[in-house]
């Protein structure tokens, strides 16, 4: 039965992760190059999990935290590129890419070190949920340009809203199965359930983006 879940679990997440693909080769790819690169990135970490599935519990672990590694960075990318791309439509004095970069390094290296004598999957959640932290106060600042723009860019509030919520769930399952092991599938079930509204609105914006003006009119 449960591994029956995990599969439809997975078979939701590819059909979305599809969608959002497919509606950025109409042509938005070349607008939110990082948007492609993540998906990307994220349809074939699914499918090297579920092809991992037989393989030693060391070895998937291994693959996980480095996954999650790779999609952390183009995380912090996507909402680098939201940023300046916002940066271009408001009137309020915005940090510079390079000091943005360098705060997210600082406190990668920093979480690494505090929590450096705990073991490794312990350590990877407690590092994965700071650096959601610092991806989620730059995604508020984004909003705070999308809000303060003379002309808000709807599409973009779509996906940095979207951006947000996922990387809210992710830090609330990471929270509850820090807490408690026994939380571990209430906190499973909280990230992914937001990762697939996450997707969703990804995957309406951008089909958005691809219409013809006069049916969005």
């Amino acid at each position: 039965m449960q591994q029956a879940v995990q599969y439809s679990l997975w078979a939701i997440g590819i059909w979305l992760n599809l969608q959002v693909i497919s509606a950025l080769l109409r042509g938005s790819y070349r607008q939110y190059p990082f948007v492609f690169a993540y998906s990307l990135a994220l349809f074939l970490s699914t499918v090297l999990e579920i092809g991992l599935q037989a393989a030693p519990k060391t070895l998937k672990n291994e693959y996980y935290w480095t996954d999650e590694i790779v999609l952390d960075v183009l995380v912090f990318c996507v909402v680098v590129a939201f940023i300046d791309e916002a940066a271009q439509h408001s009137n309020k004095k915005v940090i510079e890419r390079h000091w943005l970069v360098l705060a997210a390094a600082l406190i990668c290296a920093g979480s690494f070190a505090i929590h450096h004598n705990l073991s490794m999957n312990r350590q990877m959640t407690l590092v994965s949920r700071d650096l959601n932290i610092c991806a989620v106060i730059m995604d508020l600042l984004l909003w705070s340009l999308l809000a303060a723009a003379r002309r808000p860019n709807r599409r973009l509030m779509l996906l940095s809203g979207g951006l947000g919520l996922q990387l809210t769930g992710a830090i609330i399952g990471e929270q509850l199965r820090n807490l408690s092991h026994s939380l571990n599938l209430i906190g499973g079930l909280v990230e992914v359930s937001t990762g697939f509204l996450a997707l969703y609105i990804w995957w309406r914006a951008l089909r958005t983006a691809n219409a013809p003006e006069d049916a969005r009119a």
